[in-house]
């Protein structure tokens, strides 16, 4: 019983900044995409705006996690299956000099969780519907820019604490805006890229309640050497920025009136990232056959105080360091486009320094699969 309560008051309680930071563009990216485009770059100016492109892409990653609370006293194991699902639905289409692109993307996630001491699992549901349109221009021969607005919008069905009852979930809903910026200056060999997302804003309805909800932006680096004609090699660096959203502060469930987390039971829910560093190489095994990879080498902290950022204050964070790896083929046959990727990652932490007043938190294991399919065309 004490662990039981234990758990659900640790969960209730442990509010974060963010949620884990990951935007659309990051999971559908596996590298360069120099020989086969794809219409959903992370920098907005990545394509040349003399092409047109048409594609749907379907991706999939499958997260297991687990850790264990009080390990040294009491300990209390939870186990915890995250899927999500991306359905995204883009193109681009060229103007004389410029080029206009749109976009739809529909992500959902769902979350299965169990602590030991209960006899049932949590599960909860996130969807998160994105629109975007894009476009870029060319200012001289070398250099392209581009601008992006996005709009979204959220849904939510969760119990937000692992002893919260079918009767007692919580659903909200939201709406949030935001922009991207990107130039790419192309010389003979090298292509230089540079883009910025700033975190998006908008209002979520809680039980009839405003909250205000942001989500993580990101800004970075991209350099494209062509080693040869028929060799792309490609390396970024991505760093992730972050404000204060109100789903963080205390809730608490409509019915009974307990405490819960708007971000759900999810662990990942304290984990942000900072900052990634990939190195990729695209190339052509045949005139219409081409394969990728891409090595990531990803940093991240937990943090579990609501007041702070990432950055804000070093000793209330906990460090992780992973690996990621994608690899990838691709076809080009005239105009038709298609691609497989699949990635894999995983992550570990013996100890992880809870915010004060409450119990440590450890063994943390994170293992994350994944594959993404783009069919369409280019021309």
């Amino acid at each position: 019983m004490f662990r039981a309560r234990s758990i659900g008051l640790i969960m209730a309680s442990l509010l974060s900044s963010l949620a884990q930071a990951e935007i659309l563009e990051e999971r559908l990216t596996s590298g360069s995409s120099i020989f086969v485009p794809s219409p959903f770059p992370i920098n907005p100016a990545a394509n040349a705006t003399n092409q047109t492109i048409v594609a749907v892409q379907q991706a999939k990653r499958d997260e297991h996690v687990i850790f264990t609370v009080n390990p040294d006293q009491n300990p209390t194991d939870i186990d915890e299956k995250i899927a999500k699902k991306d359905l995204a639905i883009g193109g681009q289409y060229p103007l004389g000099g410029a080029s206009m692109g749109l976009q739809y993307a529909e992500s959902r996630r769902n979350v299965g969780a169990k602590n030991e001491n209960s006899n049932r699992q949590n599960d909860e549901l996130f969807v998160h519907r994105d629109y975007r349109l894009t476009f870029g221009v060319d200012f001289t021969t070398e250099l392209r820019g581009a601008f992006t607005f996005h709009y979204s919008g959220l849904q939510s069905d969760l119990t937000g604490n692992f002893n919260i009852g079918a009767n007692d979930r919580t659903r909200y809903h939201g709406t949030m805006s935001g922009y991207g910026l990107g130039l790419y200056y192309q010389l003979r060999m090298l292509g230089i890229g540079a883009f910025t997302h700033p975190p998006m804003r908008g209002k979520a309805t809680v039980e009839g309640e405003q909250k205000i909800i942001t989500e993580p932006g990101l800004y970075g680096v991209n350099f494209d050497f062509r080693a040869a004609p028929l060799l792309n090699l490609n390396f970024n660096v991505t760093r992730w920025s972050y404000k204060h959203d109100e789903r963080d502060d205390p809730s608490t469930s409509p019915t009974d009136q307990r405490d819960i987390v708007l971000r759900g039971v999810d662990i990942n829910q304290f984990l942000r990232k900072t900052m990634a560093y990939g190195l990729g190489a695209e190339a052509a095994v045949t005139p219409m056959v081409f394969v990728k990879g891409q090595f990531l080498k990803q940093e991240a902290v937990f943090l579990f105080d609501p007041d702070h950022l990432p950055g804000d204050d070093k000793d209330l964070e906990s460090r992780v360091r992973y690996s990621e790896l994608k690899a990838g083929v691709s076809i080009k046959n005239r105009s038709f486009i298609a691609e497989l990727d699949a990635m894999r990652s995983s992550a570990s932490q013996g100890s992880i320094k809870p915010r004060s007043g409450f119990g440590p938190i450890g063994n943390y294991k994170a293992t994350t699969t994944g594959i993404s399919l783009m069919v369409g065309a280019n021309f």
